[in-house]
């Protein structure tokens, strides 16, 4: 929970204020712009019933560009800057030696997706990406949607969070490791099964592999336990991670127009994603020993308890 100093609240009071003013103008400009449509195409099927789709299709695409620029465009800046407050105030307060940029918008995803090797997709979606330094360790993470498209045909090929971790002075072999890889690369590549961890991997140096990262081995372990599709790439000081999620991060309990930013549940998620991905970070950083990995779980699951969210499928560690 984020203990709100006076700016922070003065800050959110201002935002949560412009976002009642904005559901207040939706409230006649919503049914002005349903209005409009169907007048037009009533006046159309009375004098000129030849141009009724055309003149209906122009009204209504007219009536949703009006309310999205009047609307939703407003509410979508107002809703980043929400994230940016409370990204900013807990950061402060909790983690004051991090440095991090944060970005609602698409950054680095089509780069290290291609350079990871680890799916493959020609659709790119990414949002609320956080770029960050502690000790020394640099990290990237962001909520990713990654899709192949043909034609009219669109697949979602995975879906979840990306992590770019940076950790000068390691030198990892050129790896690949999976928690349920396809047929194909089963059958038609060098992947061999961990089967007390979970996973399958390839790499060329399996001596340099089991030395250099063996000791993720159980984290890998119970994250694959947590949320199943687990996706990883190492070589030389860089670790790439694809983790299947459905947390929606930073957008939980998703923000409405018809409900105040000052949500201490929204808080409370926020500050609980936070400090899960930023727990992953520093556990392939190598700055956490086996035990204290351990501990920092056990006191998480407690804490989640707790919170009466133990059910909730976006905890995942």
């Amino acid at each position: 929970m984020i203990k709100e100093s006076p700016e922070f609240n003065q800050q959110m009071t201002a935002l949560d204020e412009k976002r009642a003013d904005l559901y207040k103008q939706s409230s006649w400009i919503f049914p002005l712009t349903a209005i409009i449509p169907i007048v037009i195409i009533m006046m159309t099927l009375a004098f000129a019933p030849e141009t009724t789709f055309f003149l209906g299709a122009l009204a209504v695409a007219f009536a949703f560009m009006v309310y999205h620029f009047a609307i939703g465009l407003p509410f979508n800046h107002l809703k980043h800057k929400v994230r940016e407050f409370l990204l900013q105030e807990f950061m402060n307060i909790y983690h004051p030696n991090i440095s991090y940029r944060y970005q609602p918008e698409k950054d680095r995803v089509k780069e290290i997706i291609r350079s990871s090797g680890l799916v493959s997709c020609n659709k790119y979606h990414e949002e609320d990406v956080i770029n960050g330094t502690s000790n020394n360790i640099n990290f990237y993470l962001s909520e990713i949607k990654l899709q192949t498209s043909s034609g009219k045909s669109t697949t979602t090929v995975f879906e979840g969070m990306l992590f770019k971790i940076k950790i000068p002075g390691r030198n990892f072999p050129t790896a690949q490791i999976q928690s349920k890889p396809g047929l194909l690369k089963k059958m038609f590549s060098n992947f061999v099964e961990k089967p007390n961890f979970g996973f399958w991997f390839d790499t060329p140096d399996q001596q340099k592999f089991n030395k250099a990262l063996g000791s993720f081995f159980p984290f890998i372990r119970h994250l694959i336990q947590q949320q199943k599709d687990i996706r990883i790439h190492t070589q030389g000081n860089e670790i790439t991670i694809l983790m299947k999620s459905d947390m929606k991060f930073l957008d939980d309990p998703k923000p409405q127009l018809g409900r105040s930013f000052k949500d201490e549940k929204y808080y409370q998620r926020i500050g609980q994603q936070i400090n899960s991905l930023l727990f992953i970070v520093e556990a392939f950083a190598g700055k956490l020993d086996k035990e204290e990995v351990i501990e920092r779980l056990e006191l998480k699951e407690l804490e989640y308890r707790q919170l009466g969210l133990e059910n909730n499928n976006n905890n995942f560690v």
